[in-house]
């Protein structure tokens, strides 16, 4: 799909080098033909081409003639027209080359397009197994596929045109199952009505699209309606899921994440829409500079990619402020920068066309403002003039990467008075079931006092919030950092009042930062000391364990080996009693049917009876078969599976295909192998026959030099694999539980694939040596 999307895309870009591009809107009036839209930037507004002139002929013929009117109200490949100007007849010629800067211009459109085929890509290449990535890689293809398209549609060139409006007509239904699925999987009853609502309209589109292009219809306005307004409904479909995630608590990450993808497709969108759909949709004249509102697009598939890839996410409040901040500067900008053009006369009036263009100019100029500001922090930080802030960035950076190779408490503690410079630091780390530790160094060894005083300022600060804070003067220590992790709660001090070295409010992010990855490790500490003894203790029963759990494998073979024992015993006794039984009643109604007169009635009464012994004959020869295989005592593992597989395709209209490597007829195995290995295949088919609802199941038997290893798939249903234990636990589906237990009995290994209608697979491994 990807090399379609960049072959169409070359493709198309490639045939506009040679046709000019008119920009002319036509509707029927009264008969007549008149223009009723025209592109300033197109090559029939440079022409002489205006909105009112009554079009009289096409390439010297008439406009019925001309296709391109017909389907889409457009004239786009004439190159003669006649008009009438103020009662005037005039030939209109058009150039029949096309404009090389106006292809250059139609570059970054391309270029798009391309972006959000790229970055949905990229999405699928770095989360291969992530449903969601595969969901934007749809999305983002579709609108790529719309995009690189528009040159080529604008000049109704080789069903470009239909091409993509099929293409913007199904992109509601990929939007709404994106958001659907993410940021967390919603996809319910409301969602699966609302696609389908949606998956009818695309069809209903698709279709006018199809009968518009061969003229059976003729209304271009009533189908760029249907499927914008389509395209807007699913847009605010999308945005209001996304609303209802930002409800949830702020500790959510879901919110976070919906929060991001809120922001960005509201950016992205909400230009184009207001600037380009909303004019197409209610037929009015498009803004003169509206094109750029297209490059806004970008920020959406660029918010998906972010989201979806990364798992660290900034704070969505934090962007959203930091962009509100910078739109109202933007629009301060512009404001003045109107003003002053205004009043130098450069512009003749402020309308909405100057505005915008000058808002758009200050976005640009704003964003290079805040990106050349970064840059230059950066380049500054490495330079003299700061060299404060570079010691103490260096400081916590160094302590950062220390921290990671040390293991030790001690030697964790010692590293923060070393790295930093202080003189002193207290960490207290409380938790309500594992109890509560205090840690001090430095000056703070020497003053228990002190020491009390910050433990009551940590019991009697507010825990849940989490901003470091510079404390007052009246306090032993400088600064205050609080952490929660789980249910820890932690509380760092560092620095002493009467310290040389003093901390700046612009340094307590880096410090909460680092103070967190500190609290982490300390906590990790306190933990493994505690679990250290539970893991000898528990080291310990793990072998109490090992020993039953061998010895529990010992009464389950025995277990195993005594029940096809009493199945032997019980087919034994069904062959030798109630089958002989049954033998004998049924050559004994023979015999009373030849030898013995009687009339219609009795005859038809003996012939019901033997029927009924017959098939009672064959039900115990079947149950007799299924508790003790004669055909697995006399003739080996293959030949008895081939015969349950006949014997299980004549009852169930299932086609079982039958597949061995290595495997002879002549091969023979110890019974407890053989008997393990038909009875997982028997269950196999069972199950399958019985659960999965396919029809078409694959047995495979392939003998190695060590191990017999056995498969049963199928392509029905599924289930999900996790449950099995639970199975176990409850006593539900033993066949598959029992099948497992007499496999690893054996010590063999039982592995099931499986996925919700993508079938099953079991495969068992049995070592024959």
């Amino acid at each position: 799909m990807s090399f379609v999307l960049i072959a169409a895309g070359v493709f198309y870009y490639l045939v506009t080098l040679n046709h000019p591009y008119i920009g002319v809107n036509m509707k029927s009036v009264n008969g007549h033909w008149i223009i009723s839209g025209i592109d300033p930037r197109g090559d029939g507004y440079e022409a002489g081409v205006r909105t009112g002139d009554i079009v009289l002929k096409i390439n010297e013929k008439e406009p019925e003639e001309f296709p391109n009117l017909l389907k889409w109200q457009q004239i786009e490949g004439a190159s003669l027209i006649e008009v009438t100007k103020q009662n005037r007849r005039v030939s209109i010629t058009l150039p029949i080359k096309t404009n090389i800067v106006r292809n250059l211009t139609e570059i970054p459109l391309q270029i798009l397009g391309f972006v959000f085929w790229l970055l949905g890509f990229m999405a699928w290449v770095k989360r291969p197994f992530l449903v969601q990535a595969r969901a934007l890689f749809w999305l983002n293809w579709i609108i790529g596929m719309a995009i690189v398209l528009v040159p080529a549609s604008a000049r109704c060139i080789f069903f470009a045109r239909e091409l993509e409006l099929i293409c913007l007509s199904i992109v509601p239904i990929f939007l709404i199952n994106l958001v659907w699925v993410y940021p967390k999987d919603s996809r319910t009853r409301t969602y699966n009505l609302i696609r389908n609502i949606f998956i009818i309209i695309s069809l209903i589109i698709i279709s006018y699209i199809i009968l518009q292009s061969c003229g059976i219809f003729n209304n271009v306005r009533l189908l760029r309606s249907i499927f914008t307004s389509n395209l807007i409904i699913a847009l605010i479909l999308a945005l209001g899921n996304l609303g209802l995630s930002l409800k949830l608590p702020i500790e959510n990450k879901v919110r976070n994440q919906a929060g991001i993808l809120f922001i960005g497709m509201v950016l992205g969108f909400f230009p184009f829409v207001f600037l380009t759909v909303l004019p197409q949709l209610f037929n009015v004249q498009p803004i003169k500079y509206s094109d750029f509102s297209s490059l806004f697009l970008a920020f959406v598939p660029t918010a998906w990619y972010y989201v979806i890839v990364n798992k660290y996410l900034p704070d969505s409040r934090r962007i959203f402020e930091a962009i509100v901040v910078s739109f109202i500067q933007s629009i301060i900008l512009s404001m003045v920068t109107s003003y002053l053009l205004y009043s130098q006369k450069i512009i003749k009036a402020i309308n909405i066309e100057v505005f915008l263009l000058t808002l758009s100019f200050s976005i640009l100029v704003i964003v290079i403002i805040n990106f050349t500001r970064m840059i230059t922090s950066k380049l500054l930080s490495r330079l003299a003039f700061s060299e404060g802030k570079q010691t103490f960035k260096q400081r916590m950076l160094k302590l950062n990467e220390n921290l990671v190779s040390i293991n030790e408490e001690k030697g964790i503690f010692e590293e923060i008075l070393k790295s930093l410079g202080i003189q002193g630091a207290y960490i207290i780390i409380e938790n309500p079931k594992r109890g509560y530790l205090t840690k001090a160094v430095g000056t703070f060894l020497e003053n228990p006092d002190q020491l009390a005083e910050l433990e009551m300022y940590f019991q009697s600060c507010n825990k849940t919030n989490l901003k470091a804070t510079i404390l007052s003067e009246n306090l032993p220590a400088e600064i205050f950092i609080p952490v929660n992790s789980g249910d820890f709660s932690c509380g760092i001090f560092l620095g002493h009042r009467h310290s040389h070295i003093k901390f700046k409010a612009d340094e307590l992010p880096l410090i909460t930062l680092i103070s967190s990855q500190l609290t982490q490790r300390l906590i990790t500490t306190f933990v493994i000391k505690e679990l250290s003894v539970e893991i000898k203790s528990l080291a310990q029963r793990s072998q109490d364990s090992l020993r039953r759990n061998q010895g529990l494998q010992g009464i389950t073979i025995a277990l195993f080996r005594n029940l096809e024992r009493e199945r032997a015993h019980v087919a034994s006794e069904i062959y030798d009693g109630p089958l002989q039984l049954g033998l004998d009643l049924n050559r004994w109604l023979k015999h009373l049917g030849e030898e013995c007169p009687m009339d219609d009635k009795t005859e038809n009464a003996v012939s019901h009876m033997r029927e009924l012994v017959e098939n009672l004959n064959f039900e115990l020869r079947q149950i007799s078969n299924d508790l003790r295989p004669t055909a697995l005592k006399d003739l080996g593992l293959l030949t008895a599976v081939e015969l349950l597989c006949k014997d299980i395709m004549l009852k169930e209209l299932s086609l079982i295909t039958l597949e061995t490597i290595g495997l002879n007829r002549e091969d023979r195995f110890p019974e407890e192998i053989e008997s393990a290995a038909y009875r997982f295949i028997q269950e196999g088919i069972t199950n399958a026959v019985k659960h999965s609802g396919a029809n078409k199941l694959t047995i495979g038997i392939e003998k190695t030099e060590a191990n017999l290893e056995l498969t049963v798939k199928d392509r029905g249903k599924g289930f999900e694999t996790n449950k099995i234990e639970e199975w176990a636990l409850i006593g539900s589906h033993f066949g598959i539980v029992s099948m497992k237990e007499r496999v690893e009995s054996l010590g063999g290994s039982l592995q099931i694939t499986s996925q919700i209608h993508r079938g099953t697979i079991l495969k068992a491994t049995v070592p024959i040596i």
